[in-house]
């Protein structure tokens, strides 16, 4: 038997790391006043594909139940929290701040860290429309990120608005929109001058365009955008609001970020401020502001803005860079020295475990030396060896098993001992 083509199995120091990441990102979620929410992971197929259309079923695990509805397992998060959103906490006071984890679900061609089932996190603001919300969301995204010890990562901010107001201004609206956006984001360069013949941009604004997603780098990059697109009014409203973000990410301790203004991200419904992080030269999270999704799901005008997090990824990288050390699986084991002790040694293992020591017995009625054979194979460090002699003294026996040194210690004292060198 194999696991399913683009699954994985995790264990080992894989699982350790995607532990270590969903705690880290937790423990911020929770000291930003985030509540934790969980969706099915089945949705009925129409909350994907409402923006998306229907080609976006291709690429999704979608299906019929016996009663014929139908359904898709959720390729991301943000969608089904929206419908969380409608259906229960509408009425909630705003603004609404919500955190998930929880598997996705993508029919894609497997490939180096992109996989058909991962792992995803994220955020939502839902309520506000003001700068410091998405400037919050950014920034928690960077205290991750500076959390988990990674360096050199790349935190990306742009304005998606400015994209659209000046594909509208060369006559390229609505749907026709979205495409475009796609073949920006994708980089590639083909597909960019494709989708621009596609929809007939003239030769003046597509050299606006190159030269907006070109702009990249400090602050100072918005005084070079505004110089180009001084022509174009309509996009003077996107340049305030993102220059109102980046002087709230500053107050937020968010500094590492350079603007891209050639940020389109591969998800139609974001319509103003949007951001990414890449971790050598591979995304590990994105969001930004998506104002009209909820009343395109069924729900009255309401603005949001959120970040979504490849664990997989980022847990990948924390193991590729080293960084990854999990502790002893075990504090101690305790082992019998003869039948008559196991009683002894089950209450010492339950005395140890109701003060959080993580502690195992040999389960497999092993002779003595087998057992602290099988114990060097866990590479445990100590070990609590009882014997029917040594109680009767009120002892028992500690042992180090890496310098193979052991001593008898009180039985009364054998919690504080180990608490000591735990």
């Amino acid at each position: 038997m194999q696991r399913p083509r683009g699954t994985r199995d995790l264990l080992g120091e894989e699982l350790v790391s995607v532990r270590r990441v969903t705690r880290t990102m937790w423990k911020l979620f929770k000291c930003y006043g985030y509540e934790e929410v969980e969706t099915p992971a089945f949705e009925h197929l129409e909350v994907f594909t409402k923006k998306s259309g229907v080609n976006v079923v291709k690429q999704l695990y979608a299906f019929k139940d016996k009663s014929s509805r139908e359904l898709a397992l959720r390729p991301e998060l943000t969608a089904p929290v929206v419908r969380l959103y409608i259906q229960q906490l509408r009425s909630a006071p705003k603004p609404l701040k919500l955190c998930y984890f929880g598997n996705c679900f993508r029919y894609e061609e497997p490939q180096a860290q992109r996989w058909r089932q991962f792992l995803q996190s994220g955020i939502e603001i839902i309520g506000s429309t003001r700068p410091e919300a998405d400037a919050e969301v950014a920034a928690l995204a960077d205290n991750v990120m500076r959390e988990l010890g990674l360096k050199n990562y790349e935190f990306r901010v742009g304005h998606i608005r400015l994209l659209r107001e000046l594909l509208a201004h060369a006559d390229v609206e609505g749907n026709d929109q979205d495409p475009v956006l796609r073949a920006i984001d994708s980089r590639d360069e083909k597909r960019i001058q494709d989708e621009f013949k596609r929809v007939g941009v003239g030769a003046k604004n597509e050299k606006l365009l190159r030269t907006l997603i070109s702009l990249r780098g400090g602050v100072k990059v918005l005084e070079k955008a505004e110089a180009l697109l001084k022509e174009v009014p309509r996009t003077a409203q996107a340049l305030k609001n993102l220059r109102n973000v980046i002087e709230c990410l500053d107050s937020l301790g968010a500094e590492k970020f350079v603007v891209d203004l050639g940020i389109a991200r591969g998800l139609e419904y974001y319509t103003d401020f949007v951001f990414e992080f890449y971790v050598d030269g591979v995304q590990v999270a994105g969001g930004g502001r998506y104002d009209g999704l909820i009343e395109l799901l069924g729900g009255d005008p309401t603005p949001a803005v959120g970040v979504g997090f490849g664990v997989d990824r980022i847990a990948h990288v924390l193991l590729k860079r080293g960084m990854i050390k999990p502790r002893d699986r075990l504090d101690c084991m305790v082992l019998p020295a003869d039948e008559k002790a196991l009683g002894e040694c089950l209450k010492i293992a339950t005395e140890l475990r109701g003060t959080g020591l993580s502690v195992d017995v040999d389960l497999m009625g092993r002779k003595l030396g087998k057992a602290l054979a099988y114990a060097n194979t866990l590479k445990v460090k100590r070990v609590v060896v009882v014997g029917t002699k040594d109680l009767s003294k009120g002892k028992v026996t500690f042992r180090d098993m890496v310098s193979g040194k052991q001593e008898p210690v009180a039985r009364d004292e054998i919690v504080k001992r180990l608490k000591f060198v735990a």
